[in-house]
């Protein structure tokens, strides 16, 4: 069976790869063991319940990270020059 290495950041990013390949994984599942005539639907009710989750904690994550990053530079300290006025003529 062929591997697979993938560089991830975070550790929420670790997870979020690992949910989207156990998706894939349940999906391939679902599709193996449908009944006959049954496999489009069976399919498309996983990905609109799990798939749907899938999203949203992807997109939660994103959104956490920006703010995150945006929290950590405001409590860096003001760059700026010392004891000089800035520009001028």
């Amino acid at each position: 069976m062929p591997t697979l290495t993938i560089a991830y950041q975070t550790d929420a990013e670790r997870l979020l790869l690992e949910q989207a390949v156990a998706f894939f994984t349940q999906m391939r599942q679902v599709a193996d063991t449908a009944p006959d005539g049954t496999v489009l639907a069976a399919c498309e009710q996983l990905a609109l319940a799990d798939g749907r989750k899938l999203v949203r904690d992807a997109l939660g994550t994103a959104v956490q990270q920006r703010a995150d990053a945006t929290d950590a530079q405001k409590k860096l300290p003001a760059r700026g020059r010392k004891g000089g006025v800035a520009g001028g003529c």
